[in-house]
């Protein structure tokens, strides 16, 4: 039978060595990347936001679509319909960026009157 002294050092040799067999940060995984595009249209208006693939971490470039019900699906940016979408929620987006206003807290400014005699 192996000593306990035995054991924790086997066990961490075993540990070092796993740390730099197993990367831990220097993979980068894409979150998400469309396998597959949607061969027809959803109706435009259901279709709230769109985020691209990165063409150089996903097999293929695409563009995720966001419904109101927060289903996504896959257009392939080629297609004339995926170009006009993005265009259009661009567009959209840009309007109501626009319309914001900023915000804070308005102080109305009190005019002090310094005393005055009239005679």
């Amino acid at each position: 039978m192996a000593s306990p002294m035995t054991v924790v050092t086997s066990l961490l040799f075993l540990a070092v060595c796993a740390h730099h067999i197993i990367p831990t940060d220097s993979v980068l995984l894409p979150s998400t990347c469309c396998m597959l595009f949607i061969s027809k249209r959803i109706p435009e208006n259901r279709v709230v936001s769109y985020q691209l693939t990165n063409g150089s971490m996903c097999l293929n470039a695409g563009v995720i679509f966001t419904t109101k019900k927060g289903h996504e699906f896959c257009g392939d940016p080629r297609q004339e319909w995926v170009q006009r979408y993005m265009k259009n929620l661009d567009a959209k987006k840009k309007k109501a960026s626009s319309r914001a206003r900023p915000v804070g807290v308005r102080v109305p400014i009190q005019r002090l009157l310094s005393n005055r005699t009239t005679l």
